[in-house]
């Protein structure tokens, strides 16, 4: 008899045993397709083009940029598609957030050296898979052929960070089989620590991704992000560098692998 069945069986076992109101992420992963093993060091970048999903004005900087910055250096034409409008993230007495964020994104976008960013406005919160949204990033694919795809982790507890999720899961059917078969998606991190399972040293880019997230000062006058992601970063070096330079960690997935989690994930949702 083959032994292949062990590892489904340990899974299946381990999610009689979490209760239900354990976190998420937890639930998540055990249903996902991964052993514990040390996750994979990215070196090798290409000139394929690259397409970010930034929930906010910020989020392409706190979570990917020293990748980012990888993929630029390699050639790489890198698209940024803010989705919101970012009203809701900071002082917004005088009526200018809206605009201070956008600017903010452009100077960024500027250091890293991606394209413009694309701005989609849709409202701050409440993010959507809104027909219009889903036919403008499918004229993009269109457009770029894109290699891979940057979001929020599927882990990432915050509302919007999960509807970016939510669209991308909409939009993948609408793709082409052959941009499905060649896609690679990468969960950033945010506001949840994933589990990762690929990592890439920003140790040479640390820096840009540290000027870049000065542009915010809208968002870091308050808070200390910058603080934040670099020390999260710094810990991430750990399992490849000793500790001694700059990681960010993602959790890559095929589209298979994708749905199977996404479909994981919603279902935990609606189950509490």
């Amino acid at each position: 008899m083959s032994l292949n069945f062990i590892p489904r069986l340990k899974r299946a076992l381990m999610r009689r045993l979490i209760p239900r109101d354990s976190h998420s992420s937890l639930r998540l992963w055990l249903t996902g397709p991964f052993e514990d093993q040390k996750p994979v060091l990215v070196n090798e970048f290409n000139r394929e083009p690259v397409l970010v999903l930034a929930p906010h004005p910020d989020d392409e900087v706190i979570g990917p940029a020293g990748t980012l910055r990888r993929h630029v250096l390699a050639g790489a034409p890198v698209s940024v598609a803010i989705l919101t409008d970012g009203s809701q993230g900071g002082d917004n007495r005088d009526g200018g957030l809206v605009e201070r964020r956008k600017k903010e994104s452009q100077a960024a976008a500027k250091i890293i050296g991606t394209q413009a960013p694309l701005f989609f406005d849709q409202p701050d919160s409440v993010l959507a898979e809104t027909p219009a949204l889903l036919a403008r990033l499918e004229v993009l694919f269109s457009e770029h052929d894109y290699e891979t795809i940057y979001l929020p982790a599927l882990t990432d507890g915050h509302g919007d960070h999960w509807a970016a999720n939510r669209i991308l899961a909409a939009l993948l059917p609408r793709l082409p089989e052959k941009t499905q078969q060649r896609l690679r998606i990468r969960g950033y991190e945010i506001w949840s620590p994933t589990f990762s399972n690929c990592q890439v040293d920003i140790s040479a880019t640390v820096e840009v991704k540290r000027q870049a997230l000065d542009c915010f000062p809208s968002q870091t006058g308050t808070d200390d992000y910058a603080g934040a992601a670099l020390g999260l970063n710094r810990y991430r070096a750990l399992q490849h560098l000793h500790g001694h330079g700059y990681v960010e960690a993602f959790l890559q997935l095929n589209v298979a692998e994708f749905h199977q989690l996404f479909g994981a994930a919603s279902a935990a949702s609606a189950a509490r």
